[in-house]
């Protein structure tokens, strides 16, 4: 037979049927179904230990087990040392195992310990934490990952190769999942596959459990994350919670990190060898192979499926979906309303009733249209604009005859800048007449008042008769001209002005051309 141990239960009935009934060997054998020889070898073991029969009362295990396999017994496991700081240090590496370890152990000791022996003592150095066994609400928690692996698609036009990222999400109770390829994780990608995600399991789960990145979480922290606005507000909108896992818990999220390596090995092992030309085509074959992925009997469920549990656990307990799916694509909060009655998002200028300049207000993208809210109060809309630095205004938002709240209008800017000069006051003038609309000229010509300062109002009233002499009046050439300090050099006069007469041996003259007329006019 084996040399295998026998458990220490057996081992104490063999002790008792010996010493307290006195049964030979070959019967305490029958009765408890060992070998004879493990029989003889224990009560020899017992023997030699030094003790006696009954065994104390408060007598261990372990201490028994001790007595009759001492280690100092084998003197190979005696000698032998294992660095177990380094092994437990190598064990949080990633992709390590402590079968590796001992394969990197043997190499440098081929007489050292077997693998049993080297495991069982790695296992009693290891303090082993105590797991809870988390037992999740049908309905509850939806977990979200993103895996770390994906797939690609070959672009047909450039042949460029485009990596792509495997979103997951698993219920907590059923293990039920989704999953979709996006093309980055970033916030524009990582919002709308949520909707998509509660449309497939038809209800939305009372609380999300999403990873600590950027797009969800703006500021990590184990006891008040600040959430990114838009997840949040998305979140808002099917009146769900979002409660972000702590930095580097992994089993904050057990749930979906194992179905994020089922999924690894289901769908992506069956993908391997397939060749894609876009991201739609990569996500059909992901949503058909999930489909028999969500269907697949779980051997530890007694056969069931994660469809089957999800509609018995998850789908009774979890929330409608709401009418209307989430449109929102961007959020920009406490934006302030300028003194020309506009805002900027995005490189663009959009106007607000002019009632609310210096006011704060929130900026919502629905698609290709801005929505602008003001204490939770919807304002104005307008549609997106793709131009950079342009204004899109609406004309029921300026005050009437262009007046400004704090008295700015076309001849108050005129006035100030007559202080300086004619010259200052109608090159003011003419940018103001330049804009769409009045207000548009007011930064313009706020930075032409400005050059007073900066330079000297001489300069400044030298500098705008230069641009009106030109007629190339804007801000932007008002700045050129005393930048280069054009504005101290003369003006060429419009007059008539004396000519010089030059001397040069290839310049005929006009004595030439009288000349050169008679002999023409004689011919």
């Amino acid at each position: 037979m084996s040399g295998r141990r026998l458990k220490l239960r057996k081992i104490r009935d063999v002790l008792r049927y010996k010493y307290e009934y006195g049964l030979s060997h070959t019967k305490i054998a029958g009765a408890l179904g060992v070998g004879k020889g493990s029989v003889h070898n224990i009560i020899e073991r017992f023997s030699k230990s030094g003790h006696t029969w009954p065994l104390p009362e408060n007598l261990s295990d372990s201490d028994l087990e001790s007595w009759l396999y001492p280690e100092t017994a084998d003197k190979h496991h005696q000698n032998a040392t294992l660095d177990m700081d380094y092994l437990e240090k190598e064990l949080r590496r990633p992709h390590v195992t402590l079968q590796l370890l001992y394969e990197e152990y043997r190499a440098e000791h081929p007489d050292g310990l077997s693998r049993s022996v080297f495991y069982e003592r790695f296992s009693k150095y290891r303090l082993k934490k105590p797991d809870m066994k988390v037992i999740h609400k049908g309905g509850d928690l939806l977990f979200v990952d993103f895996s770390g692996d994906g797939l690609e698609y070959i672009d047909r036009e450039t042949g460029e190769i485009h990596s792509v990222e495997l979103f997951v999400c698993s219920w907590g109770a059923s293990s039920y999942s989704y999953a979709e390829c996006l093309e980055t994780q970033r916030i524009e990608d990582f919002i709308p596959c949520h909707p998509m995600c509660f449309e497939y399991f038809g209800a939305v789960p009372h609380g999300l459990v999403p990873d600590n990145l950027k797009s969800g979480v703006k500021k990590a922290c184990r006891y008040d994350p600040v959430l990114n606005p838009l997840y949040r507000k998305m979140a808002e909108h099917y009146g769900t919670a979002i409660i972000p896992t702590r930095v580097r818990k992994p089993k904050d999220k057990a749930v979906v990190e194992s179905n994020v390596l089922h999924i690894q090995r289901f769908i992506l092992g069956r993908l391997r060898n397939r060749e894609f030309f876009s991201l739609s085509e990569i996500n059909e074959a992901v949503w058909e192979n999930l489909k028999e992925f969500n269907i697949r009997p779980m051997k530890d469920y007694g056969g069931m499926s994660r469809k089957e549990r999800f509609l018995e656990i998850d789908l009774p307990y979890a929330k409608p979906l709401p009418a209307k799916r989430f449109m929102i694509t961007d959020i920009k909060f406490n934006l302030r309303v300028a003194p020309n009655y506009h805002i900027r998002y995005k490189d663009h200028y959009y106007s607000v009733p002019w009632e609310y300049v210096r006011k704060r207000v929130d900026v919502y993208q629905v698609g290709n249209i801005i929505e602008i809210y003001h204490d939770n109060c919807h304002v104005c809309r307008h549609r997106f604009g793709t131009r950079r630095y342009h204004y899109t205004t609406v004309t029921e938002h300026m005050p009437k005859e262009h007046r400004f709240v704090r008295g700015w209008s076309k001849g108050w800017f005129i006035f100030e800048a007559g202080k300086t000069g004619p010259g200052t006051a109608e090159a003011v003038k003419t940018i103001m007449e330049q804009k769409e609309h009045i207000q548009q000229g007011f930064n313009a010509s706020l930075g032409v008042l400005r050059f007073a300062k900066l330079y000297s109002p001489k300069r400044l009233e030298n500098a705008c008769l230069r641009a009106l002499h030109f007629k190339n009046v804007s801000y932007h050439s008002i700045k050129t001209i005393l930048e280069q300090k054009l504005d101290e050099e003369p003006l060429i006069k419009t007059g008539k002005t004396a000519q010089r007469t030059l001397f040069h041996d290839n310049i005929r003259g006009a004595e030439y051309y009288k000349y050169q007329e008679r002999i023409n006019y004689n011919a």
